[in-house]
């Protein structure tokens, strides 16, 4: 090395060495903390199994057993989403608009959305967004509708109808898949007996005792069609066409690619990937 390059590289190194290890400590975009039962990771083109301690990244895919009784997750700023049994959730999808925010989305289950002081977010589903800031409430799912219980501070629900509702603490929505929302100032009977219990209790931070730890998910195979098959025909399409990239890499396999294509009319936004146009120079040359 040159003389003339060797002192200004000696002056900038220990600015490298700093930034990587900055980078080698930052906190995880999210960490599994608890979690009661067995649960499913789907990342990129694997499946894994989710251990306590695990770290998330923006659409992971995470999937409760319906004999699963809580899985806990904290994000970096302290915000936290409690999962119930059976619930199905993908984190940090790629939305836009009012949306850019979502934390995760709620394909089925049950929800609890803790904002840390000051943190804003969104917690999305077919049927209703739920946001706010610095906020605590419930979000669950059953055939036909969504439930919204604003537990502490402010929210505002968006639904289906184009419309948004304003709820403070104890305020509750009923979001039906068609039909108008119903307000009310407490949560009903049913929601409170069907409501999981740990979702009664204050759930202390547990993210500190992971600080450090690498807890790596077990792999328990490939990521399959079945495995992915609600995903890509979940009925909201701006979602579908929003998280195509996320799921192209496993298209270039064989047999993923021939149950995209024998069920193309569930998923038609995929027809352009598995049969691109013709480039227009090679179009004229075919006519």
């Amino acid at each position: 090395m040159p003389r003339m390059l060797i002192k200004p590289f000696r002056l900038i190194l220990p600015l490298i060495l700093a930034f990587a290890a900055q980078l080698a400590t930052a906190a995880p975009f999210a960490l599994v903390t608890i979690l009661q039962g067995d649960a499913t990771l789907l990342r990129d083109t694997g499946k894994f199994q989710i251990a306590e301690g695990v770290a998330l990244k923006p659409e992971d895919i995470v999937e409760l057993s319906t004999k699963a009784l809580l899985l806990r997750i904290e994000y970096a700023d302290g915000t936290s989403l409690t999962l119930g049994t059976g619930s199905r959730v993908l984190i940090a999808p790629r939305l836009g608009g009012d949306r850019a925010k979502t934390r995760a989305y709620v394909m089925a289950g049950w929800a609890k959305f803790s904002l840390a002081p000051g943190a804003e977010g969104t917690l999305a589903s077919s049927l209703a967004d739920l946001s706010g800031k610095g906020s605590r409430g419930v979000l669950g799912l059953s055939p036909g509708r969504a439930q919204v219980f604003a537990e502490a501070g402010e929210w505002q629900v968006r639904h289906g109808g184009g419309g948004a509702i304003e709820m403070k603490g104890g305020d509750f929505v009923t979001v039906p898949a068609t039909g108008k929302p119903e307000t009310a100032s407490r949560p009903s009977a049913e929601f409170i007996q069907a409501l999981p219990r740990p979702f009664m209790d204050t759930l202390p931070a547990r993210a500190k005792l992971f600080a450090g730890k690498e807890v790596q998910p077990k792999s328990v195979g490939m990521i399959r069609y079945a495995d992915a098959q609600d995903w890509l025909t979940v009925p909201e399409v701006s979602l579908r066409r929003a998280e195509l990239s996320r799921w192209r890499s496993l298209a270039r396999g064989a047999e993923f690619r021939k149950d995209l294509i024998d069920k193309l009319s569930s998923h038609p936004e995929w027809g352009p990937i598995l049969f691109p146009p013709l480039p227009a120079s090679a179009a004229r040359a075919a006519n």
